[in-house]
């Protein structure tokens, strides 16, 4: 299991007592959180692993923070490489300090200038100012502008907008910070107020989130991304929305394996079908000009039997490729989702399939869908991502009864995201988003296993009196509770605003885009979130 950074103390692991999962994230609150313009951001990055609390289930948002910690925030946020080989570094950063190769990152790109004394020595742990703090900010987002904009704010911008700025208490900024404290007030990453910047006030923990969220934030706002729609199941009503995709994927296949020796592609039966009208669906997606894979699904037990079966492969690929081949269709690939792969000796069964089917598709792209490692380990990631043009992560579906763990949370999302990023490149991984809810009823003592509630039925029940709905952290999902003659119910949503945390997440780490399993369960809501962030308008 990949395991996370420690930044403030050591990380607080939720164990799941008496199951076979542990995940090393933060999934629950921090005992002093507090109802403040920090919290979103401090839970953001904690979900991203940037920032941590303490052992004793505490973030401690008022207490200073120190020049290192603060670099190191700034690093990870910028996702800046930090060498192994600590190179050039203050005099007094030793090479086998925790925060050595964060400060050298910088050093190198002299952001530290201004920090040093007459001696070259940084003061590592030395609370850190506002001042400070703007300073290393605008280095940074100086770092991204062009040479002609820098040297250009450098000579003469600042000076106006220090003027425009008017700030009391401008003589104390020190000197050499003061074109870099201007230009992230011009970004909006810090401000002062009626009394000033206050540049020498200290920087408290809560106040260090607030800037690096900003500074993510603001980096990616105006960044669009791909999205891949699965037209599966129910998704008539969203077919209308193919004009926001790069991409769709027709969930309108299984493989059909029931004895040794023979396998086939099955388009006509269960609800992995070609549905009735599919004929509309092709056109609306060739009008769209995007691209139209189709999906094989497969979770039967006896997949690592079929992927063992020479001549049960062999037909099934001459069943694909003729499906895949056939002009009424016009598909541009195909997509390869077999799930429940749990015993690590099937990877190399599943990759050798992969290779020898990409052999095959000619033009034709491939698409594979992955799940999180933790539980399912015959997906050799790397390998995958190899052979794949796409790999789509399936990172959801960690719902987990004893505890009431929903689908997708934030950070247990973020983890396997990073963990996936370790074998496949960021051009080829697409974050799977699945639209759903997760409920559970408890009755005389008593509760049920997880039900999955309609999303139709869900956004009706939201709508009634007497339901308690708000947006709850860390899991970033709505979460909803109400009693009947049922019981007390709780209940997990993944709607527009959780759905757009998740494509922001996907923004961070440059992915290729997010894919939305399935068109038809997705509301108007979130129809229009996707359209403000898709690339394809």
């Amino acid at each position: 299991m990949w395991k996370k950074t420690i930044l403030f103390g050591a990380l607080f692991v939720l164990l799941f007592a008496n199951t076979a999962f542990a995940y090393d994230v933060q999934l629950q609150p921090f005992k002093d959180e507090e109802q403040d313009y920090a919290k979103d951001p401090i839970y953001t990055l904690s979900a991203l692993g940037i920032i941590n609390g303490y052992d004793d289930q505490t973030y401690r948002p008022n207490d200073d923070l120190s020049r290192e910690a603060f670099i190191k925030l700034l690093v990870m946020a910028g996702k800046i490489e930090s060498k192994a080989t600590v190179g050039s570094i203050p005099a007094d950063v030793t090479k086998d300090r925790w925060s050595a190769p964060y400060i050298a990152a910088v050093f190198e790109r002299k952001w530290l200038d201004s920090l040093l004394d007459k001696e070259g020595f940084l003061h590592p742990t030395q609370t850190i100012t506002r001042e400070e703090v703007a300073m290393l900010v605008g280095k940074s987002l100086l770092e991204s502008e062009s040479e002609a904009a820098r040297q250009q704010w450098l000579t003469t911008e600042w000076k106006k907008e220090q003027s425009s700025r008017g700030f009391k208490d401008d003589s104390s900024i020190h000197e050499d910070m003061k074109p870099y404290v201007y230009y992230t007030a011009r970004r909006g990453i810090m401000e002062g107020d009626l009394t000033g910047f206050t540049p020498k006030e200290s920087l408290i923990r809560k106040q260090a989130a607030a800037v690096i969220y900003r500074l993510i934030d603001k980096r990616i706002a105006e960044q669009k991304i791909d999205f891949t729609g699965y037209y599966a199941l129910v998704s008539y009503p969203a077919i209308q929305q193919m004009n926001k995709l790069s991409r769709v994927i027709m969930g309108w296949s299984n493989l059909s394996y029931s004895a040794a020796g023979t396998a086939s592609l099955n388009i006509s039966s269960t609800v992995n079908r070609v549905p009735e009208g599919y004929e509309e669906v092709i056109a609306t997606a060739d009008a769209a000009q995007i691209t139209k894979e189709l999906m094989v699904f497969y979770d039967g037990a006896n997949l690592k039997d079929f992927l063992k079966d020479a001549p049960a492969k062999k037909t099934f690929t001459a069943s694909l490729l003729s499906t895949l081949k056939d002009p009424a269709y016009s598909f541009t690939g195909v997509s390869i989702d077999f799930e429940g792969l749990k015993d690590a000796a099937s990877a190399a069964d599943y990759t050798q399939f992969l290779q020898e089917l990409k052999s095959q598709l000619g033009s034709l792209s491939l698409s594979v869908a992955v799940p999180p490692i933790y539980y399912y380990k015959g997906y050799d990631l790397k390998e995958i991502g190899k052979l794949a043009d796409t790999v789509i992560l399936m990172a959801y579906d960690f719902t987990h009864d004893d505890n009431m763990l929903p689908s997708a949370p934030l950070p247990l999302v973020n983890d396997t995201v990073v963990t996936a990023l370790q074998s496949i490149p960021k051009e080829k991984l697409v974050l799977g988003i699945s639209k759903q809810a997760n409920q559970w009823i408890t009755q005389s003592g008593a509760t049920g296993t997880a039900l999955k509630p309609a999303v139709a039925d869900v956004e009706k029940r939201l709508a009634m009196p007497g339901v308690d709905s708000s947006w709850t952290m860390p899991y970033f999902l709505t979460k909803a509770t109400f009693a009947d003659h049922r019981g007390s119910h709780v209940l997990y949503y993944e709607d527009s605003q959780s759905i757009a945390k998740k494509i922001w997440l996907a923004k961070f780490y440059d992915l290729q885009g997010v894919s939305l399993w399935f068109m038809g369960n997705y509301t108007a809501a979130d129809w229009e979130r996707i359209g403000e962030q898709a690339s394809k308008q």
